[in-house]
């Protein structure tokens, strides 16, 4: 008994500390759930949200806010208790309402690069994709970043402008993609994505007290054991 009991408490401190795979809901009709589906090839659950209601909201940990939408107040609170926001086009003014900074629309349809600076590099954005994609009509830019607030530059385009900025907000973490990468987006974007939902923003996972004294438990169950060996 006492040997099952050590085993499942290390066992235990190791489930309340692995990455999981997220829920990601995904507001609006552009994109659908459908258009981002290639992320459960990463792990993930992809959901169509009605609306962004706290019951709803409750259900995910990732959103995607499409571009004909924008956030609501309950929205924020999911952020701020440590919910992740990814934005596209026009919804990156709402990003960035919330990071304090300033997107707006400049139209500009030609295909560039996105290239990833150091902080985004650091954040893992260039996983699979090293230090710039591009994804054709998934990497045309419609906004300009003219005050990132308290947001920081993850990515330029083509090594100038602002393309991809990010922030904490409260608890939580929000992504701002100041372009239209719904547009058939492609592996590299699926695969940027991905990036973006498994950065924490935050430094490594500390176990919980709970957590540290089923591990001191478990510990000390097994030292006892090798005694009475």
């Amino acid at each position: 008994m006492k040997r099952l009991f050590a085993a499942a408490a290390v066992a235990a401190l190791f489930a309340s500390t692995t990455a999981q795979a997220d829920v990601i809901g995904v507001y609006g009709s552009y994109p659908s759930a459908g258009t981002v589906q290639a992320l459960s090839q990463h792990g993930h659950t992809v959901l169509d949200l009605e609306s962004l209601s706290a019951g709803a909201l409750a259900k995910v940990s990732t959103v995607i806010l499409g571009r004909d939408r924008t956030g609501n107040a309950d929205l924020e609170m999911f952020i701020n208790a440590g919910g992740k926001l990814i934005t596209e086009w026009s919804s990156a003014s709402y990003g960035m309402h919330l990071l304090g900074g300033v997107a707006a629309d400049a139209w500009n349809p030609a295909v560039s690069n996105v290239v990833f600076t150091n902080a985004g590099l650091d954040a893992g954005l260039g996983q699979a994709l090293g230090a710039q994609y591009s994804d054709d009509n998934a990497t045309q830019y419609f906004q300009y970043f003219s005050n990132l607030g308290k947001g920081t530059v993850y990515a330029t385009r083509n090594g100038t402008d602002a393309a991809i900025v990010g922030g904490a907000v409260g608890a939580g973490f929000v992504w701002v993609n100041g372009y239209d990468w719904a547009d058939y987006p492609g592996a590299p974007t699926i695969q940027l994505l991905a990036n973006e939902i498994a950065f924490d923003g935050v430094p490594a996972d500390v176990p919980e007290p709970g957590s540290l004294a089923l591990l001191g438990m478990g510990l000390l169950g097994l030292a006892s054991l090798r005694r009475r060996a």
